[in-house]
This record gives C-alpha cells, sequence and structure tokens, in this order.
C-alpha cells in the first residue's frame, strides 16, 4: 500500500501553499506523462498487430498486449490470461489492442472444364 507523507509545518515556514503548488504541478506532470506513455504504448502494438498474420505452428496473432497492462492484470487476478473469457472481453474492451483478423477467403470463378464460347 503506499505510504502518504503530510509534513508537520513550522510557524515560521508559513501553511505549507508552496508544498502543495509543487505537489499539484508534480502529480499533474506524472499523470500526463501517464498519458503520453499509454497513447505511445497503444500505436506501437498497432503497428506490431498490422504485421501480424498466421504463423506455421504457433496460430493466429490475437493481439499484442503491453508489458505494463499485462502484469497490472496479473496482479490483480492470478491466471487471467489463461482463461478464454478474460482476454475475449480485454481485447473487446481495448479494441486497439486487437490484431487484424486475417481470413483467407478462396476465390472461385468458374472451371476450367467448362467450354468457353469466344
Amino acid at each position: 500500500m503506499a505510504e502518504i507523507f503530510i509534513p508537520k509545518w513550522q510557524p515560521s515556514q508559513g501553511n505549507g501553499s508552496q508544498f502543495m503548488k509543487n505537489l499539484e504541478k508534480h502529480l499533474r506532470y506524472e499523470v500526463d506523462l501517464e498519458k503520453y506513455e499509454a497513447k505511445k504504448r497503444e500505436l506501437e502494438c498497432g503497428k506490431e498487430n498490422g504485421e501480424g498474420g498466421q504463423v506455421e505452428g504457433l496460430g493466429q496473432l490475437k493481439g499484442t498486449i503491453p508489458a505494463r497492462e499485462y502484469f497490472r492484470w496479473h496482479q490483480d487476478k492470478q491466471g487471467c490470461w489463461g482463461d478464454k473469457q478474460f482476454t475475449n472481453e480485454f481485447f473487446r474492451d481495448n479494441p486497439h489492442l486487437k490484431a487484424k483478423s486475417f481470413t483467407k477467403k478462396t476465390f472461385v470463378s468458374g472451371g476450367f472444364n467448362e467450354p468457353s464460347f469466344a
């Protein structure tokens, strides 16, 4: 659990307003940095997902999960990544992490044995 440090102020030090201003600035910077890094990871995963496909012996790429999200969920719910329902819900809630599906459709047009009237 996180520990919160609240300093004791001496009357000669003021009321702590400068400390609170600096704390607020620091927290806002950290939140903005976290949002920026999360967006950057999403873009990187999007690139990897676009390059994916099917690999012989490994199967189809379902998606790319950034390490930070993987371990956060693993700490909260151990074994969740082995649960098919959980992964389906995860990719439903985070479509940007899901790989683009590559379906192999067979195109069939007339046969070679049909007579051609040219």
